[in-house]
């Protein structure tokens, strides 16, 4: 699409007449778009893209499994050579260098498909992975016990997760229910295959892989994780026999125990392979019926992208996110037909809620079910991003008082959030933070802890606004969490996408919504720094490079989803008739393509701090949606008030300091 000569770098006078109108237009064709997409049954669910880590992955559990060969392994193949990156190896998002665990995961997927070691590919991909450091190099423990299965990486130097940790009482530190929620299955399906460190031999070795040929296998890490892993590996040889059988059985009931109606462990495909590896490693054969249907469940992963046939695996399914979100973006954009869309959907989400006690009830005082997960099973883990998008999708629809039934589910899951709540005011997603032993910071980069952040609690804060629970102690700690935890630049680093730029619109979408004006100080710096950061283009855009790096922090392509992030801040803070927001607008309606869908190929969502992150193709239309009903909604008769609110605002910030 395209409106009349819009400049990138401004704003005409022509073009910003024509806006609004240009923007309703834009508003519509988005709106039949993801109308179009919604299910039969109610609900929207877009494609989960993540690195080739989960097709490199499968081949690996199929070998390891003993499963013969039905084709997949060479389909898989196909697939991950066909995403190989010009340098030999791969790269974990768009855009991205070659990372070295991906492309190590990818070579050896390769080779157990079949694929000789002096083929050029694998040249160019073995070539790549020394460039990057070597196999030696690898870091992530919990991979190289992947590797150590096959016979690739010696189990010595891993350290063991001992299976008696299933043993230690809840409230003891380091016992199961201090790790997050999305890895508690992990660890114990790990301490059951650590405690027979079984192999199934690839059949063949990866010295090629190695940049010094004269290294041994062993990582260089310091004296205290040394002492560790041999102390682990001592015990592991050593262990007090009548524990070590009752741990391996209380740990195999608890995963048995914990298995979803669909076969998965947490609704994803991670930890239902991970837990299958540790079932088989203590005899649980493919004939026993809770193996039976978590490889039944594994397939349900498996989706077919194009007609070249390239096999991928959908690693997590984001239902209940895309849900709630379409919801709330076909609410707010209204129209006629709205209706036939927000009625199933409505019924989908509440058919959803988790109404029983499940991991997060055993360190919760006086635990009340009411959660939401993120995916379409995960009865043992709901989470408090998904739970807050629900409710303000159904809050945006029926006010209080209009649906019994709405109002009782939406009450049940305010106590819920509410239980989650951390020490310190802020939310994560998954349950408080609980670890007081060392290793946190590490732990948290692999995903096994999950600190407060700034988007989770924006979501719930905006979710408690909506509700009108915004003077509650609940929503002033969280409050007061926000203010604490601001930057000096004015930004908040997000947890869950990408980083700043998520952290700080939820920020002050939370802050709004709970009734904290635009003038607030907090705020102000906020949308300071959002617009600062406003690309040439008009969009928004922050790279993934930004996890890591300070100096991508609010750098990077525009795209449709982050524009319409910064966009729902600024309009939210009372910036509707500003130039910044005039130009994102206008960035978004020169990008729409006339399905009304955009273009989005940047993964701008994180799994892993430390190398997993993903896209969803139906956020890309979701976020622009929202962001246009937003200034739509606030347009009308409001440029000038809002102007000159923000010229107000930056007036008393400058006199208190507080910039």
């Amino acid at each position: 699409m395209t409106t009349e000569a819009i400049d990138p770098a401004g704003t005409t006078a022509e073009a910003a007449d024509a806006l609004p109108a240009s923007v309703r237009r834009s508003l519509a064709l988005a709106a039949a778009a993801l109308r179009d997409r919604q299910d039969p049954s109610g609900h929207w669910k877009g494609e989960f893209e993540t690195s080739l880590i989960g097709e490199s992955g499968e081949v690996i559990l199929h070998h390891f499994l003993r499963l013969p060969d039905d084709g997949r392994r060479a389909e898989a193949a196909r697939t991950i050579l066909a995403e190989q990156s010009p340098d030999g190896g791969w790269a974990s998002y768009h855009g991205g260098p070659d990372e070295l665990l991906l492309s190590v995961f990818c070579y050896v997927a390769l080779r157990l498909a079949g694929h000789d070691k002096d083929e050029p590919e694998l040249l160019a991909a073995a070539a790549a992975v020394r460039r990057l450091g070597g196999v030696e190099s690898v870091d992530n423990l919990l991979m190289l016990a992947w590797l150590a299965v096959i016979g690739l990486w010696p189990w010595r130097d891993i350290p063991l997760v001992p299976a008696e940790i299933v043993l230690l009482p809840s409230r003891f530190p380091g016992n199961i229910f201090q790790f997050g929620a999305a890895a508690r299955g992990i660890v114990v399906a790990n301490s059951l295959f650590m405690a027979t460190r079984p192999v199934v031999p690839a059949g063949f070795d990866i010295r090629e892989l190695f940049a010094d040929p004269r290294a041994r296998r062993r990582l260089p890490r310091s004296r205290a994780v040394r002492a560790a892993t041999t102390l682990s590996h001592w015990y592991g040889r050593h262990p007090v026999g009548f524990l070590r059988r009752r741990a391996l059985d209380k740990a195999a009931s608890w995963l048995e125990r914990t298995q979803e109606t669909d076969g998965s462990w947490g609704g994803n495909w991670p930890q239902t392979a991970n837990v299958v590896m540790g079932l088989d490693a203590i005899g649980l054969g493919r004939d026993h019926p809770v193996v039976r249907a978590a490889l039944a469940g594994l397939d349900r992963y498996v989706v077919e992208r194009d007609a070249r046939g390239h096999r991928r695996i959908e690693m997590w399914t984001s239902v209940v996110m895309d849900t709630a979100l379409a919801l709330t973006a076909t609410v707010m954009a209204g129209g006629p037909a709205a209706e036939s869309a927000t009625g199933p959907a409505v019924r989908w989400l509440l058919d959803h809620q988790v109404t029983e006690p499940g991991d997060w009830a055993v360190l919760t005082e006086k635990p009340e079910p009411g959660g939401w997960p993120y995916e379409f099973t995960n009865n043992a883990n709901p989470d408090c991003d998904d739970t807050s998008w629900a409710v303000a999708a159904l809050r945006r629809l029926h006010p209080r008082g209009a649906d019994p039934t709405v109002d009782e589910a939406i009450a049940k899951a305010v106590r819920w959030m509410e239980s989650q709540q951390c020490a310190d005011g802020g939310w994560a997603a998954f349950e408080p933070l609980r670890w007081n032993l060392p290793g946190r910071d590490a732990l948290a980069r692999i995903g096994f802890l999950e600190a407060p952040s700034a988007d989770i609690t924006g979501h719930v804060l905006e979710a408690l606004g909506l509700d009108g629970r915004a003077d509650t102690p609940a929503a002033r700690r969280g409050i007061a969490w926000l203010r604490r935890t601001q930057r000096a630049d004015g930004s908040w680093p997000g947890w869950w996408a990408c980083y700043h730029l998520h952290g700080t619109s939820a920020a002050v979408t939370g802050l709004t919504a709970c009734g904290v004006p635009g003038s607030d100080p907090a705020v102000v710096r906020a949308c300071d720094w959002i617009t600062a950061h406003q690309q040439p283009d008009g969009g928004w855009g922050e790279d993934i490079r930004a996890l890591s790096d300070p100096d991508w922090a609010g750098r990077g392509e525009s795209t449709p989803s982050q524009t319409g992030w910064a966009l729902l801040a600024l309009v939210a803070a009372g910036h509707t008739g500003t130039p910044a927001v005039r130009r994102g607008l206008e960035y978004l309606v020169r990008t729409q393509r006339e399905d009304g869908d955009w273009d989005e190929p940047q993964h701008t969502w994180v799994v892993h701090h430390d190398g997993l992150y993903w896209r969803d193709s139906l956020l890309r239309l979701i976020y622009p949606a929202m962001a246009m009903a937003a200034w739509t909604a606030r347009a009308a008769g409001a440029t000038g008030a809002d102007t000159a609110a923000h010229d107000d605002a930056h007036g008393d910030a400058e006199g208190t300091g507080a910039r």
